[in-house]
This record gives structure tokens, C-alpha cells and sequence, in this order.
């Protein structure tokens, strides 16, 4: 009934409100692909792709590929690329453990023995040295083959040891009882001090209770030791969605050395659900399920895709009766969205004066997204965002139209916020025949929520449009003072982290941690990604872990976010750049831009407030100039400077080492 009401009452919103609007002859737009398809038989023979496009001086440049601006260490092995899934089946892979100084990167193994069985790579050590495919699950059933695994790590409360703790994994199987191919799941444990101690289970659907099982991609376990699964109930192999979130909950069980688990349907209402995410909180207590898709409760938004999460504010005991949608664009939508892209793109796609951005409508496709949850209890989700085609199911495909963004909350999700972390210049990649692949958006956090970081794949080379030679982008996220990183040139801007590194352009598949290493505000980020052949995804691939990317804070904080109500926003009157370099130990220059002539000048405080440096007010003419701090006086530490134009003021952090 809920929906019923709901669809008629967007419907009458609809008939007063406005249609997407037309896109210039000759923009780019693209189909978004039908979530309803998965193939099951990935041993299949690929064709050829065209051979992917390298220029000459990009092949001059594999050459400095030896500089290894990042470690890269090979780790295990798979029968091939598929075990790291498909179409946003960036699932839970890898998981470090900052208590235990332990990660983990769950996958299938080579043929022989049996690609169906499961093995974890493991390092104790932080990720210098490794132990590399060690079993812990062998198939005793062809209907149980395990697909799309996922694993995490059980660790006793106060426990230092990774001798003590576990591994818990949960993976699809081929039984058939859902309908179609799929069905069973298949799970169990895995003591990290004793190869020998693990456990399995096999549990199949059943479709009189209405637990059509599939292939999860929701797999969590909170730093209270609940261990959870969230899956869509989907007939015959995703045809139709049943309405309902299939849960998985385990408590731990210290006498057996495994989880008790218990199985339970949640109802979920909306069009189609599929490829979900999950994570709690720190405490354990508010949790969060969050897929894309519609379910009739934003205006003017059918047929396309928006944000949708279940929420539980009791660890899980309870979640609500309604979802929570997210009103990206219209009248009602995020500013930060609405107002990323610039007049000047926003002309060229639909065309000067036809075009007000409260009009604009945005798609949050199914196929890249991923969420955390911070010390808050507040929900921060990695998307892609697009422009929505004039056709409700396209999307607009033009270079940086598109985008990665952190859509998160300060009050749990009444109210929404956005930080936009970069532009993408591809979204989609082709593997074979297999479904397509796209950017792997993840988010990592400190396990007390205080730090998001953002990874995902993109591929920048001049007349390249498909997603087939990727490199790993990152940016990190402060949610106490909503600072964010810029790269390594004082940019706003992500970090390419497979820059000249063996990874770059080859960085398939990418899987992020769910939590990063910490020492001492550097913040370690476990990623690992495929070593495969492009062009035939069913062959052995190596996994291969990049160990020393990291972010330091305050140091590399460099921004002040969207959500700082400290924060002076950048207006169309004044712009203000970060300062160059930054840190410095001598001078910093500052750009600013100013569209009318105006008096400028510039302050420097430090942290208790006392101005230690200033230009003085002067007349400037229209246009950038440039301002220069002189920072050779100054004492190590952070500081803040601020601009004033006319009756604009922007205040920007930087650092003095």
C-alpha cells in the first residue's frame, strides 16, 4: 500500500514539476546496464578485445614504471579474475585489522586443486611478509563450488594476538535451489593460529520461507565480534526481486569456535535490489544496508537510480519499516551536487540558457558504490554520480561530467551532505564477454570512525574511453574537522597512487580494507589488485598487495570540507587556492581569482588565533593573482590563512615543517 501511495503521489508531483532535460546532439550518452543478468559459467572462452590503445609516448613512458612510487608485493593466486566479482563485486576481500597488525585477502584458488575451494593470504606483520594460499575451504560437492567469496577477521574483545583470533568467510554456490543457478551459501571459520582448525556450513534456499538466496555482497563483522550478511532475495537467478533483505547474524561461540548463526527477511520496499553494501558503527550499535535504485519516494525520479539505505539503531535488533532515500539533484537536491560541474560543461551538454541546475536530474548507478560508518553513527557513502540522460535508464558518458563523491550525514541520515573527491574520466571497462566492470568505488576507515578514505579505478590516457588500463586513485576524508587531502602538488585533487609504480595502468579489480593501519596519524591503506591479462580474464591471476600508501594528518589534510560550518564557501565572486607548496619551510603562494576589481588582502593565524603574517589591503584588478606567504619565520606547525575580497572571505589551512 505504501508504495502504491507513493507512486501516485510522485505521480501528481510529476505532472506539475519537469521532465530531464534534452541533452546537445552529439553529448555522449550510454545505456545503464540491467543488474539482472549474471553469468554463471566464468571458465568460458573469451573473444578478443581490440587491443588496447597506447600511445607512443605513453609506451615510452612504461619506462619509468621501474621507479615504484609505491611497494608492490605479489601475494596468492586464483584460477582466474572473476573470484574478485563482477559488476561492483568489490565486495569485503581484504580486511586489516589495526589491533592485530593482521590482513587478510580472501579468493578462490588455482586449478589444481579445485578453483571452487577458498584460501586466504595472511600477514601478521602488517603486510611485510606473508603466508600465501592457505585453504580454508574444500569443496566435498560440486553443488556447493563456492563463487564470490568474502572474509573478514573475528578478534576477541581486548585480544592483541592474531594466534586468537579467526577468519570468518561467506560464499555463493551452485546448487540451483533459488530457481536458477544459485542458491546455497556457503560459509564457516578459520583459525588464524591453527591452519587445521576450521569449520563449513552449507545452507540452501528455501523458497516456501521466501529466502531465495544468491550471491551476497554485504559482509561485515563489528568490532564487538557480531558477525552480519545482507543479501536481496532474487528468483531464478535475479529475474524478479522478492521484496525482502535476507539476514545473516552470527554471535560468536567460544566452546565450538565458530558463529551461531541465525537467518531472518526484512521487508525492503522499492523497485529492484541488488549488489548491497553494509557496516556499523564502532560501538556495534547503528547499522546501515545501502544499495541504488528507486522506490517512488523522490519526485521526478522514475526509472532512475538514487541512494537507499535500511537502518538499525540497536545492533541489528531491529531495522526500520522505511527506507531512507537521497534526493540527489532537483529543487530539493544536495548543493554540493547540484553545484559541482561548471557552466561551462553544463553549456556543452545542454546547450547555453536552457538549463537551471534545480532542473538537473543526477543517476547513482548500481554498479560503484560502497559505505562506512563513522564514530558518529553517521553513514558515509562512496558514489558515482551522472548526469541523467533525457531518457530515464541513460546516463551521460562525457569525460569528468561524472564523478566520485562521499554523500554522508551529520544527523544520521534525516539530512544529507556531499564531498566531491574527483572527476572520472572513464566509467566502464570490457573483460571478455563476462559483464562489464566498472570504477570498484571503496571506502576504508579507522576503526574509531574518525577517518574515510576513498579508492577507485579510472583510466586517464589521452583517447582512451573504456576503463581497460586503470590505475588506483584515492582520497582521504576527516570527519572531525571535514578536512580532506589534496594530492601531492597541493591540488584539490585525488592522488593516482599506481603512478609510476608496476601497477600503473594494470591496476585490475582493485579491493580496498575495510580498515586501515594507524600509527601515530599515518594511516596506512590496505589495497590489493589482479595482475591478469586483459584480454583473457579466465586465466591464473596474481594478486598483488600495494603495502605503503598512506595519508598523515594534519599534514596532508590540507582542505576545509563541505559540512564545516567554520567554513567559508568558495563563491562566484572569490576563489581561493590552497597554498603551494604545502607544507613549506620558506614561501607559499596562494591564488586567488576575483571576478569584479576589489580590495584584497590576507592573514596569517596560527592555531590559538594570533595573526603571525598579512598582506595589506590593496586594489586588484579582475582576474587570478598571486599572493605570497612568507613562511621562513615561522615556527613549525598548522596554520590558517584567510582572504578577504570586498565583503568575501575564505579561510584555508597550511603547514609550516
Amino acid at each position: 500500500m505504501k508504495k502504491t501511495l507513493l507512486f501516485v503521489l510522485a505521480l501528481c508531483i510529476g505532472f506539475l514539476g519537469y521532465s530531464q532535460l534534452k541533452v546537445q546532439p552529439g553529448v555522449p550518452t550510454a545505456k545503464i546496464p540491467s543488474p539482472k543478468v549474471q553469468t554463471v559459467n566464468d571458465e568460458v572462452a573469451v573473444k578478443a578485445i581490440p587491443s588496447m590503445h597506447v600511445s607512443e609516448a605513453q609506451k615510452l613512458n612504461q619506462a619509468y614504471k621501474s621507479a615504484d612510487m609505491v611497494n608492490i608485493i605479489p601475494i596468492g593466486n586464483s584460477a582466474n579474475a572473476y573470484g574478485y566479482g563482477y559488476n561492483n563485486g568489490a565486495s569485503t576481500l581484504v580486511w586489516a585489522d589495526n589491533n592485530l597488525n593482521t590482513i587478510i585477502n580472501t579468493h578462490r584458488m588455482t586449478v589444481p586443486p579445485n578453483s571452487g575451494n577458498l584460501a586466504i593470504d595472511i600477514s601478521v606483520d602488517g603486510g611485510l611478509t606473508w603466508e600465501l594460499n592457505r585453504e580454508i575451504y574444500n569443496v566435498v560437492n560440486e553443488d556447493f563450488r563456492s563463487r564470490y567469496p568474502m572474509g573478514a577477521i573475528y578478534n576477541p574483545e581486548g585480544n592483541t594476538d592474531p594466534n586468537n583470533a579467526y577468519v570468518a568467510y561467506h560464499a555463493a554456490s551452485l546448487d540451483g535451489s533459488n530457481g536458477g543457478d544459485w542458491g546455497s551459501y556457503t560459509y564457516g571459520t578459520a583459525s588464524i593460529g591453527d591452519p587445521n582448525d576450521t569449520t563449513v556450513h552449507y545452507l540452501t534456499s528455501d523458497l516456501v520461507a521466501g529466502f531465495y538466496q544468491g550471491i551476497a555482497t554485504a559482509f561485515d563483522i563489528t568490532q564487538q565480534g557480531d558477525l552480519w550478511m545482507a543479501d536481496a532475495a532474487l528468483l531464478d537467478s535475479y529475474t524478479e526481486y522478492m521484496g525482502d533483505i535476507i539476514f545473516m547474524h552470527g554471535t560468536w561461540n567460544e566452546e565450538t569456535t565458530d558463529y551461531d548463526m541465525e537467518e531472518f527477511l526484512v521487508a525492503a520496499d522499492c523497485d529492484y535490489a541488488r549488489y548491497l553494501k553494509m557496516a556499523f558503527s564502532p560501538d556495534g550499535q547503528t547499522g546501515y544496508v545501502f544499495w541504488n535504485n528507486e522506490d517512488g519516494s523522490v519526485p521526478n525520479m522514475d526509472g532512475r537510480s538514487y541512494p537507499l539505505l535500511l537502518k538499525t539503531t540497536d545492533g541489528g535488533e531491529t531495522w526500520d519499516d522505511e527506507l531512507i532515500s537521497i534526493e540527489v539533484g532537483g529543487p530539493d537536491g544536495i548543493e554540493a551536487v547540484k553545484n559541482w560541474l561548471s557552466d561551462e560543461m553544463l553549456d556543452d551538454i545542454f546547450g547555453a540558457g536552457t538549463w537551471d541546475r534545480d532542473e538537473i536530474l543526477y543517476d547513482v548507478p548500481y554498479f560503484n558504490s560502497d559505505i562506512a560508518v563513522d564514530a558518529n553513527g553517521n553513514p558515509h557513502l562512496a558514489c558515482s554520480i551522472f548526469l541523467s540522460g533525457e531518457e530515464a535508464g541513460y546516463i551521460v558518458i562525457t569525460p569528468e561530467s561524472f564523478g566520485v563523491f562521499d554523500l554522508f550525514s551529520m544527523d544520521g541520515g534525516e539530512t544529507w551532505l556531499a564531498q566531491p573527491l574527483g572527476a572520472l574520466k572513464t566509467y566502464e571497462a570490457a573483460f571478455g564477454e563476462l559483464d562489464p566492470e566498472y570504477n570498484r568505488l571503496q571506502v576504508a576507515s579507522t576503526m574509531d570512525g574518525t577517518m574515510m578514505f576513498f579508492t577507485w579505478l579510472d583510466t586517464d590516457l589521452e583517447n582512451v574511453t573504456v576503463n581497460n588500463q586503470p590505475d588506483v586513485y584515492a582520497r582521504g576524508f576527516c570527519t572531525t574537522d571535514h578536512s580532506y587531502t589534496f594530492n601531492e602538488n597541493g591540488e584539490d585533487l585525488p592522488n593516482n597512487i599506481t603512478f609510476l609504480s608496476a601497477g600503473m595502468w594494470s591496476s585490475f579489480f582493485q579491493a580496498t580494507s575495510k580498515y586501515v593501519f594507524e600509527d601515530n596519524e599515518t594511516y596506512t591503506i590496505p589495497i590489493i589488485y589482479e595482475d591478469m591479462n586483459p584480454i583473457a580474464p579466465e586465466e591464473p591471476v596474481q594478486f598483488m598487495y600495494i603495502s605503503d600508501f598512506s595519508y598523515t594528518y594534519p599534514t596532508d589534510f590540507m582542505g576545509v570540507g563541505i559540512g564545516n560550518e567554520h567554513a567559508a564557501p568558495q563563491t562566484s565572486s572569490l576563489q581561493v587556492s590552497q597554498s603551494y607548496p604545502n607544507p613549506t619551510n620558506s614561501s607559499s603562494v596562494v591564488k586567488v581569482t576575483i571576478e569584479n576589481a576589489s580590495s584584497i588582502s590576507l592573514e596569517v593565524c596560527n592555531i590559538t588565533g594570533q595573526k603571525v603574517f598579512e598582506i595589506p589591503a590593496a586594489k586588484y584588478s579582475t582576474g587570478v593573482h598571486a599572493l605570497t606567504i612568507n613562511a621562513s619565520d615561522l615556527p613549525n606547525g598548522v596554520y590558517f590563512y584567510t582572504v578577504t575580497a570586498g565583503e568575501s572571505q575564505i579561510t584555508r589551512k597550511m603547514i609550516v615543517d
